[in-house]
């Protein structure tokens, strides 16, 4: 059994975000649609926060 991830800002807005698209997006594409939505969310914060995810099983990676 996996440990919940933690709640934080930052992957609540990129959760969100994932929630409201419909198709596959790059970690590059989610950091600059959470960015022109004004959240103040790095790149590798968005690269460890979709990892953290996949690794909960919460999203599906391509590889």
């Amino acid at each position: 059994m996996s440990t919940p991830l933690r709640t934080t800002r930052q992957r609540t807005a990129v959760s969100a975000l994932l929630g409201d698209l419909e198709e596959f997006r790059s970690a590059q594409h989610i950091h600059q649609l959470l960015r022109a939505q004004g959240d103040t969310v790095g790149l590798s914060t968005v690269y460890r926060t979709l990892q953290a995810m996949a690794d909960a099983g919460e999203l599906d990676v391509i590889k």
